[in-house]
């Protein structure tokens, strides 16, 4: 299937939710899968359609690199238990456009470069919005009843390894240790991810994301 095709019929699928809310859209996958890249063709697809959109991403709710980092658990662990702040985006974006929420929303908790806490400006999300968040562990239980439509980008892991060297080499220093990162802190994680929370059997819509110019569509 052509992406084109594909992000139409997400979107049409997205649309036919009915909610005195705003429709909050979760993408998920391991890392590299392609999940950043959908997510932002799917809040595309639907700004061109006239409807209001906000894109946010988990990796702007990191917690301080010191918990991403905990010397008293392994690279995976800290990664999969202390890597993003649920708490923040729950409370600055989730629970804001959901049911009951004031549509006050800021999409941002911390500067990932900087490791510095942020507390933008707030917006205020017309009711008819879409939130598109993309992030590798949204459908964990603490987050999982927060989202009103579930997608998993089902990459295989060495494919999606590829993918993250090509990406990632420049700014983890090398082809050689982007692949010690992703196998022994992104990837190990991912797998607990998918031991614990069987993300897949939550998603609404699956998306086989192996060949990037012809992905496949289960929903």
């Amino acid at each position: 299937m052509q992406r084109k095709e594909l992000i139409k019929i997400i979107v049409n699928e997205i649309r036919k939710l009915e909610l005195e809310h705003p429709v909050r859209v979760g993408v998920s996958g391991i890392t590299a899968s392609g999940k950043s890249t959908l997510a932002q063709e799917i809040a595309l697809e639907i700004v061109n359609r006239g409807y209001p959109c906000i894109k946010a991403s988990i990796d702007d709710f990191h917690h301080p690199k010191k918990l991403r980092y905990s010397q008293a658990l392994s690279l995976a662990d800290a990664y999969y238990e202390n890597a993003h702040d649920y708490d923040a985006l729950i409370e600055r974006l989730l629970k804001p456009l959901g049911k009951g929420g004031n549509l006050i929303y800021q999409t941002q908790s911390l500067d990932l470069e900087t490791d510095i806490p942020i507390n933008p400006e707030p917006k205020v999300a017309a009711i008819n919005s879409i939130l598109v968040v993309d992030g590798t562990f949204l459908f964990k239980e603490k987050l999982n009843d927060y989202w009103d439509f579930r997608i998993f980008v089902d990459t295989d892991f060495q494919i999606a390894l590829k993918r993250g060297i090509q990406r990632d080499k420049a700014r983890l220093g090398g082809e050689l240790a982007t692949k010690q990162r992703y196998l022994e802190r992104y990837h190990k994680a991912s797998i607990m991810y998918i031991n614990d929370c069987d993300p897949i059997s939550k998603a609404q819509v699956i998306v086989s994301n192996n060949d990037f110019n012809s992905p496949e569509l289960m929903l």
